[in-house]
């Protein structure tokens, strides 16, 4: 699935069961025919998911899913400027 980004956050935090829960929010866009514009989702993905480096926002990523519905890889198809940091440099 392509994507584009329009943000991101990193995630580390206990849940209610008090599992420690480590990963990065996306925030992306992408096209979809039931919709006049473009469609928006934040998807959670895994820290043992590898991130393409200096992820910026306007990216053009390429997301694959494993059975369950769940981000298992991530390819940066371009890369395009934007003032946001990249993840490499964010403070955790």
């Amino acid at each position: 699935m392509q994507v584009t980004l329009q943000g991101y956050r990193q995630l580390d935090f206990k849940s209610d069961n008090g599992e420690q829960v480590k990963g990065t929010q996306l925030f992306v866009s992408f096209e979809d025919d039931t919709v006049t514009g473009k469609m928006t989702d934040k998807l959670f993905v895994r820290s043992e998911v590898r991130l393409p480096e200096n992820l910026k926002q306007g990216d053009v990523l390429n997301l694959q899913f494993n059975m369950k519905g769940k981000v298992q890889s991530i390819r940066q198809e371009q890369d395009k400027s934007s003032s946001m940091p990249s993840l490499d440099n964010k403070k955790q």
